[in-house]
C-alpha cells in the first residue's frame, strides 16, 4: 500500500492544532474545573504555548521568500514592535526580554507569516485536508476524555466540557460543509452541517452561537453577492426544512418529556439578550470596568512591560479579594481589552491589519471557490468572537493560511485598459519547431 507524500504535510496542521484543547487533552486529559492544584494540561498549555510562538518566529524567517503581500506585512510590522518592546526592556530593566508573557503576545503573531510560508513552499494542503482533523479529534475527545458531557444531565448542568475555542473551532466545519453542500449538492455535507451546528448548539457557548449565527448569515449574503445560483433549485428547501422539521419535532418531545430543557435554553437566550448584566457577561462587565481607566490613561501604545507589574485590578465584589493571582499576567477574557490594555491602539491596529485586508477584499470582490469563502467568513467574523474571548493561538495559524488559500483560489482581475488608449498588436511567439515522433 503506498500512501502519498501530501499527508506528511499534514503534521505541520497538527502542531497548530495541538495548541487548543481538543487536541491537547487527548495527550494530557482534561483539566478539573475546579481549583485543585497544578495539572498536566495547564502545564503541557503553559510550555506549548512558548514553543509554538518560538517555532513561528523560526518559520516565518526560514520561508520569508514565499512571503507575500499581507502576510509579509505583517511580519516586518511585527519585527519592528518586537525590536522596540526589547529595547525598552533592555533600557530599564537591563535585559532584552525581562516578560516573557508580554513578548509572547507579540509573538504569537508570527505564527500568520509562518503558516502561510510552510504551505506556500510546500503545498498539498487544503481546508479538505483539515476538517477531517477536526471531526476526529472531537469523536476521540467525546469518547476518551468529556464521556460525561453526552448527556441530558450535563447540558441541564451547563456542564460543556469543552472550552470556548475548542467549540469555536468548530465553526470552520460548519462553514465548510455549508459552502460544499451549496456548490456541489452533496447529501453528506448538508448532515455534516447539520451535525456541526448542533454539536455548537449543545456545548452552550454563548459566544460561539452568536458568532456562528452571524457567520452564517455573512456568508448567505456573499455568496447571494458572488453566486445566486448555488442558493437556487432544492438548496433553500433543504437548508430550511430539515432544521425546521428537526426542532418542530425535538421541540414537541423536549415538551412532553422534559420541560426544564426549555427553561435551560430560556436562560441562555436571556443571558445574550441580556449580556451586560446576566451570565458570564456581567463577569466581563466588571472586569472591563477594571481595567477600563488604564487603556484611558495609556490610548496609544498601552502600558507594556509595566502592564505585567501593575497588580490584578479585578476583584471579586462579595469577598473583596482578586480573582486571579499576581506575577501571572491579567487574564484579560477580550482580545480588544487585553490588545488595548498592553499595546494600545497601535498594536490593536497591528493585530487586526489581516481581518481588515480580508473585508476589503470581500467589498471588492468575493471570492467564488467554496474554500476560500469558508476562510474569508471565519476570518472576518473572527472579531466577533473577540469580543468575548482572547484569539486562541492555533488561530492566528489559521489566518497565515487561509490568506494563502484565498490567494491561491482567487484568480486576479484582469486587467483594465483606459479608455481611448489603442491596444497593441500581440507580438507572435517565436515558431516552436515541431517535434518529430521518433529520435533524430
Amino acid at each position: 500500500m503506498k500512501i502519498s507524500l501530501r499527508y506528511c504535510y499534514i503534521v505541520g496542521m497538527l502542531v497548530l492544532l495541538l495548541s487548543d484543547p481538543l487536541f491537547s487533552d487527548l495527550l494530557t486529559g482534561h483539566a478539573p474545573e475546579e481549583d485543585l492544584g497544578p495539572h498536566p494540561a495547564h502545564t503541557f498549555t503553559l510550555v506549548y504555548t512558548r514553543l509554538f510562538a518560538l517555532l513561528s518566529v523560526v518559520l516565518s524567517v526560514l520561508y520569508y521568500r514565499y512571503l507575500h503581500g499581507m502576510a509579509r506585512g505583517i511580519f516586518w510590522a511585527t519585527v519592528v514592535a518586537t525590536a522596540l518592546l526589547a529595547a525598552e526592556s533592555y533600557w530599564f530593566y537591563d535585559t532584552p526580554m525581562v516578560y516573557p508573557h508580554v513578548f509572547q503576545k507579540l509573538l504569537i503573531l508570527f505564527a500568520i507569516p509562518a503558516f502561510y510560508g510552510f504551505y506556500a513552499r510546500v503545498g498539498r494542503i487544503t481546508l479538505a485536508d483539515l476538517i477531517p482533523l477536526i471531526w476526529v479529534a472531537l469523536a476521540l475527545n467525546l469518547v476518551l476524555v468529556n464521556s460525561d458531557v453526552l448527556s441530558l444531565g450535563a447540558f441541564l448542568a451547563h456542564n460543556r466540557g469543552l472550552y470556548a475555542s475548542s467549540a469555536y473551532l468548530l465553526m470552520l466545519p460548519l462553514l465548510y460543509h455549508f459552502n460544499e453542500y451549496l456548490a456541489g449538492r452533496q447529501m453528506r455535507h448538508l448532515l455534516l452541517f447539520f451535525l456541526a451546528a448542533l454539536a455548537i448548539f449543545f456545548f452552550q457557548h454563548r459566544t460561539v452561537w452568536v458568532t456562528s449565527a452571524l457567520a452564517l448569515v455573512l456568508n448567505v449574503v456573499l455568496v447571494t453577492r458572488a453566486a445566486p445560483r448555488r442558493l437556487g433549485g432544492a438548496a433553500g428547501p433543504l437548508l430550511l426544512g430539515i432544521p425546521l422539521l428537526a426542532v418542530s419535532l425535538a421541540a414537541s418531545f423536549i415538551l412532553v418529556s422534559y420541560p426544564e430543557v426549555l427553561d435551560k435554553l430560556a436562560a441562555n437566550f436571556s443571558d445574550i439578550e441580556n449580556h451586560s448584566t446576566q451570565g458570564t457577561g456581567s463577569w466581563r462587565v466588571l472586569q472591563f470596568e477594571s481595567y477600563w481607566p488604564f487603556v484611558e490613561e495609556h490610548p496609544v501604545l498601552g502600558m507594556r512591560l509595566a502592564g505585567f507589574e501593575l497588580p490584578v485590578q479585578f476583584y471579586n465584589p462579595e469577598s473583596n479579594q482578586p480573582f486571579f493571582e499576581d506575577g501571572h499576567g491579567h487574564n484579560l477574557h477580550s482580545f480588544y481589552l487585553e490588545t488595548l490594555f498592553y499595546f494600545g491602539g497601535v498594536g490593536l491596529v497591528l493585530f487586526v491589519l489581516p481581518h481588515l485586508s480580508v473585508m476589503r477584499q470581500l467589498l471588492r470582490r468575493v471570492p467564488v471557490a467554496p474554500e476560500a469563502l469558508t476562510w474569508a467568513v471565519l476570518i472576518v467574523t473572527n472579531l466577533v468572537y473577540a469580543y468575548s474571548y482572547c484569539l486562541p493561538s492555533f488561530f492566528y495559524g489559521f489566518i497565515g493560511f487561509g490568506l494563502l488559500r484565498i490567494r491561491q483560489l482567487t484568480p486576479a482581475p484582469p486587467p483594465t485598459l483606459r479608455p481611448n488608449t489603442p491596444q497593441q498588436p500581440a507580438t507572435p511567439a517565436p515558431a516552436t519547431p515541431a517535434r518529430l515522433p521518433f529520435p533524430v
